[in-house]
């Protein structure tokens, strides 16, 4: 029996031989996007843990061992024409005996795929950046895009190509049946049952339902081929490495007391003459009066009930007055010192209340407070569970790393030069004119 989770609903795919013990740890395949696991960078712990996909981690481990270079995006031309000159020299193939004109196709061991191709799914990205970048920022989008799809896919195609050929007849065929009934629910769930909805949209993105499917399909492949092989290597953290993990990451997991604030700030500065150098004392008097009238008239407004956002837009001078004076989260020491008395005021308030006029040599202040966040201690006994399993998933993800390297070390890749392949995906993305014109 092969399991596999799909947007976090368990469903089973029925095969025969060589299937996935029943556990609470699988990787998540999800119906279209890549596959993920997740993988650490400089800390195993981060406020937001990172999900890579599968090829993008295993493909770390390939450069981190030196089995192939990463492709880099030609500098010296940026340029939808196919290039005459790559940006570094290579290998030469056997499609090109001078090894530097572009090559539309890449191989990886008995699996071949065309550059355009390369782009399939990805039109809705590349419409946005078209809309969003000039020309010529566009053409450098369109390089790095095409080197990282290249670099994620090398990996991709390595894993599949190893887990293909441990599948049965029964094992695929159940594969095929489960895919069916994914298509199946997505067109219901995403589309209303319609499938012509489901193939416009996929068109407009560059892909088709056929596209859909073989993506699906590869990745319940890989996910499948991976849990069982690596699963049985990975043991639960001890209570030891449990307790090691929390000290050293406490801190990823604390959150200070915090609170959100809106602000009037009435400037005395506003309200001198224009163009002077040092005010004069009167002056000086003058401008406070009127700024201390100012923030009286929309202190009696607020009590009369009028709403702190309008009072804000129409009286205050701060840089958030079009926003109605909010600030959004506030900690003490992270703002200015001119408005360390109103973080002062904010922090004697309660959510929702409002402090009576501040007055400081340069301004007068009103401080609502908008909501109250107490923070968050760490402590180890209601962490285990996310611990064990980020350390869980971090062994799973260097046990990917092992295999796709040794995969590397025996595969076959054409063309040796892989800048050679990047020139033709990059001629054979949408040109940006073309997508405008859509």
């Amino acid at each position: 029996m092969t399991r596999v989770i799909i947007d976090h609903h368990q469903q089973t795919v029925t095969g025969g031989g060589g299937g996935i013990s029943q556990s609470d740890r699988r990787i998540t395949a999800h119906p279209v996007g890549l596959l993920r696991v997740s993988t650490g960078s400089s800390s195993l712990f981060t406020d937001h843990w990172p999900r890579w996909s599968v090829v993008v981690a295993s493909w770390l481990a390939i450069v981190a061992h030196g089995c192939i270079m990463p492709v880099q995006p030609n500098r010296s031309r940026l340029t939808h024409e196919p290039q005459a000159k790559s940006s570094r020299a290579g290998m030469p193939t056997p499609f090109d005996p001078s090894g530097t004109s572009p090559v539309d196709h890449l191989t990886v061991n008995a699996e071949a795929i065309e550059a355009s191709a390369m782009w399939n799914g990805f039109h809705g990205e590349l419409a946005t950046q078209a809309k969003n970048l000039t020309a010529d920022e566009y053409r450098a989008f369109v390089e790095q895009r095409a080197a990282k799809l290249i670099t994620d896919r090398i990996p991709e195609m390595l894993l599949h190509g190893e887990a293909s050929s441990r599948l049965s007849a029964n094992m695929n065929a159940g594969i095929d049946k489960y895919v069916d009934e994914e298509i199946r629910r997505i067109v219901t769930t995403q589309y209303d049952g319609v499938q012509r909805k489901c193939e416009k949209d996929l068109e407009s993105k560059g892909s088709s339902l056929e596209d859909l499917r073989n993506k699906l399909r590869r990745e319940i492949v890989i996910t499948s081929y991976l849990d069982a092989k690596i699963k049985p290597k990975v043991a639960e953290p001890t209570r030891a490495e449990l307790l090691a993990a929390f000290e050293a990451n406490a801190d990823s997991f604390r959150r200070p007391a915090r609170r959100k604030m809106s602000l009037i700030d009435v400037r005395v500065g506003n309200r001198l003459p224009e163009n002077i150098g040092t005010p004069t004392p009167a002056q000086l008097e003058t401008a406070q009066t009127e700024a201390r009238s100012q923030v009286e008239a929309a202190r009696a407004e607020l009590q009369g009930g009028s709403d702190f956002a309008e009072i804000a837009r129409r009286y205050s001078d701060g840089l958030h007055a079009d926003e109605g004076g909010a600030w959004g989260w506030v900690t003490p020491g992270s703002v200015r010192e001119r408005f360390e008395p109103a973080v002062a005021a904010l922090y004697q308030l309660g959510a929702g209340e409002v402090s009576d006029i501040l007055e400081t040599d340069d301004a007068c202040f009103v401080v609502r407070c908008d909501e109250v966040d107490e923070g968050y201690e760490p402590d180890f006994q209601s962490l285990q569970p996310e611990l064990s399993s980020r350390l869980f998933r971090a062994a799973y993800n260097r046990q990917i790393m092992q295999i796709v390297t040794d995969l590397r070390s025996k595969s076959r890749v054409e063309p040796a030069n892989l800048d050679r392949f990047h020139a033709a995906v990059v001629v054979a993305a949408p040109s940006r004119e073309s997508l405008l014109n859509r």
